[in-house]
């Protein structure tokens, strides 16, 4: 029986990485989902194309928050991106499959269950988890690492800005659960990437190029087969910002909160503020800046806990990559 969760799956003539990239977590975020239907339509266009053409280690995606995404939102019951806390994925774990009863609980389980089937089966050296993302905000591309250095320098290897702090802000997230911690049998490495606003046309364009980098950078794809356009196309859209940044305010919110941005001007993610200026509203009135920062992820949609956050630069060498333009491609 074919299993609805995934994606697609794809395999090179070689052992190598195992890459898993999750979408939709948040069901109303549609672009990951897109990108890897994109991808491994162009995989299976360049074998068809390229006899020569070919990859080491295997690629899979798992769709994530289904009932939720079929919906168009972000959750059912609860948000399936904060669930992830080694206490409630024991506790979940423990309990038979037809006794979870609310919605989350259930995708969770289905999820590390693929997870942990395709670690098994495929026996990997290096396991690498890319979580993909949008934002209700538009503006900027960004890598979160988990907190193990060997995410960040994962991350370098994406052409995007770089934030950090955010984990110890916000809990049971996709990257406080894949680790070393809880996976000491193979080398995992995680990040989450966020690609863009939830419907826009170029968020599906940075996940695909996000993915491709990702794979290239541990060894899957050959850099001889792959477009600089995705380097280009990270390093365009990430022009201006932060090589690296830190979490420094988060607003936090609850439902009777009726939490709303200002009506009068729209951010975007990167947009700088100043301290006092008027950034939202809700039921106890204005909400101001408490410093001056770099806004991320202001919220315009009903669900979720974060009104926005702030963030500043703290100006890392991040350096870039350097290499020269191939001679055949992996037209993605």
């Amino acid at each position: 029986m074919t299993n609805p969760r995934i994606i697609g799956e794809r395999s090179g003539s070689r052992r190598g990485p195992l890459l898993i990239v999750l979408a939709q977590i948040h069901g109303n975020e549609p672009a990951g989902y897109l990108a890897l239907q994109h991808v491994f339509k162009a995989i299976d266009e360049e074998y068809w194309d390229k006899p020569h053409f070919d990859y080491k280690g295997k690629i899979v995606g798992i769709r994530g928050n289904m009932t939720a995404a079929e919906k168009g939102m972000r959750y059912i019951d609860h948000d399936l991106n904060r669930m992830w806390t080694a206490e409630n994925v024991k506790r979940i774990m423990a309990q038979a499959k037809e006794s979870l009863v609310k919605n989350e609980e259930i995708q969770l389980r289905e999820i590390l269950d693929t997870v942990n089937l395709y670690i098994e089966n495929y026996e990997p050296r290096k396991l690498i988890i890319l979580d993909l993302h949008t934002t209700t905000a538009h503006g900027g591309i960004f890598i979160i690492p988990s907190k193990e250095e060997k995410a960040r320098q994962l991350a370098l290897q994406v052409q995007a800005p770089i934030l950090h702090g955010f984990l110890d802000d916000i809990q049971g997230t996709i990257l406080h659960y894949f680790n070393s911690k809880n996976f000491p049998n193979v080398d995992i490495t995680s990040i989450c990437f966020e690609a863009g606003q939830h419907n826009d046309r170029d968020s599906i364009e940075h996940a695909v190029s996000a993915i491709i980098q990702c794979f290239a950078a541990v060894g899957g794809f050959y850099p001889e087969d792959i477009e600089m356009k995705h380097e280009m196309l990270f390093a365009q859209d990430s022009a201006g910002l932060p090589k690296e940044a830190q979490l420094i305010y988060s607003h936090h919110i609850e439902s009777e909160d009726n939490f709303q941005m200002r009506a009068d001007k729209i951010y975007r993610n990167f947009d700088r503020i100043y301290k006092g200026e008027l950034l939202a509203h809700d039921a106890h009135g204005e909400i101001r800046a408490l410093c001056d920062g770099l806004i991320l992820m202001p919220l315009y949609q009903k669900q979720g806990n974060d009104g926005f956050f702030v963030i500043k630069d703290i100006n890392r060498d991040a350096p870039k990559l350097q290499r020269k333009i191939p001679t055949t491609t992996l037209n993605a």
